[in-house]
């Protein structure tokens, strides 16, 4: 390990065993999955981009199809608008209606948000979603009827939504039925 070379002590070695060391214990830490289900996000490119989103399954690792992290989101392509107690109610429904979209996704184009989504919610849409098989999800036929559920879900919990602050854990999903500002 240490060498005398020309009466001058080498360290090499020394150096290269430590850099070995190193290397296997930053390789034993494993970053940590901070993009779980149920957290709402940003996408930040493409057409739906600025819109929130559900993220509802996150795949970080490459697949044969897909060469990238990928992730599958359910999103809110028109908001519902503000409504006020003169409005009848056939202009209400109208304006509190919802358009849905469902996309596959690299995990580079989307934001997370601090908000997550309820546990029951989250499950209820899931369970939407894996009513249709991955391989039905590319037929546009499906995809069209999955997309008219997951709407008429959303605008029901839009409607049914508690008053309160974003720091109340039930008032969140507010968050995601409001569009954003910038």
């Amino acid at each position: 390990m240490y060498k005398f070379i020309n009466g001058v002590f080498c360290i090499y070695d020394i150096y290269r065993i430590c850099i070995k060391q190193l290397k296997r214990f930053i390789q034993s830490f494993e970053m940590g999955k901070f993009l779980k289900p149920g957290r709402l996000i940003v996408m930040l490119a493409g057409r739906q981009a600025g819109k929130k989103a559900i993220l509802i399954k996150a795949n970080e690792e490459t697949t044969k199809d897909c060469k990238f992290p990928n992730g599958l989101v359910v999103g809110i392509q028109r908001y519902p608008r503000k409504v006020t107690k003169r409005m009848g109610q056939k202009q209400i429904r109208k304006r509190t209606t919802l358009k849905v979209f469902i996309k596959q996704l690299n995990l580079n184009h989307i934001m997370p948000t601090r908000y997550r989504l309820e546990e029951s919610t989250l499950k209820e849409v899931r369970d939407r979603i894996e009513r249709v098989k991955e391989s039905e999800l590319k037929n546009v036929e499906k995809r069209k009827e999955l997309r008219k559920n997951l709407r008429k879900y959303l605008a029901e919990k839009y409607r049914t939504l508690p008053a309160g602050s974003l720091a109340d854990k039930k008032a969140q999903s507010r968050f995601l039925f409001s569009k954003l500002r910038f």
